[in-house]
C-alpha cells in the first residue's frame, strides 16, 4: 500500500471533485433516436478511475457510479484552509486513518 500524503488525498479528493460526467458516458444521437454511450474503461485516465466508486450491470444496464463531488469539494476546502480554517493534524490523521482502514503506515 502506497503512503498517504497529502499531495496524494488532495489528489484523489480532487479526481472525484472536478470529475466530468462525459469522461464515463455520452448521449449520442442521430436526429430521431438518442443512444446512451458507456466509455471503454482502458480508455479512462488514473484521475477519471479514482473518480469512479463503482461499476455494475443490472437489468436496466450499465450503472456507473461517481464519488459525491460536494464532499470532495467540501473536504478539499477544510484541508486547504478556504473556509478560514484548517482542519489541523488532527483532520488529517483522521481521514488518513478511515481511508487506509484505520491503519498506521508505521505499523
Amino acid at each position: 500500500m502506497k503512503k498517504l500524503s497529502k499531495e496524494r488525498l488532495l489528489s484523489q479528493l480532487s479526481a472525484a471533485a472536478f470529475a466530468d460526467l462525459t469522461r464515463f458516458v455520452r448521449v449520442e444521437s442521430d436526429g430521431e433516436t438518442q443512444t446512451l454511450r458507456v466509455t471503454d474503461t482502458d480508455s479512462l485516465t488514473r484521475n477519471d478511475r479514482a473518480a469512479l466508486a463503482g461499476i455494475k450491470a443490472g437489468t436496466k444496464g450499465i450503472e456507473i457510479k461517481l464519488y459525491d463531488k460536494l464532499k470532495a469539494i467540501e473536504m478539499i476546502a477544510r484541508l486547504t484552509g478556504v473556509f478560514g480554517e484548517t482542519g489541523g493534524d488532527d483532520t488529517l490523521k483522521a481521514l488518513f486513518d478511515t481511508l487506509a482502514g484505520g491503519e498506521d503506515d508505521d505499523g
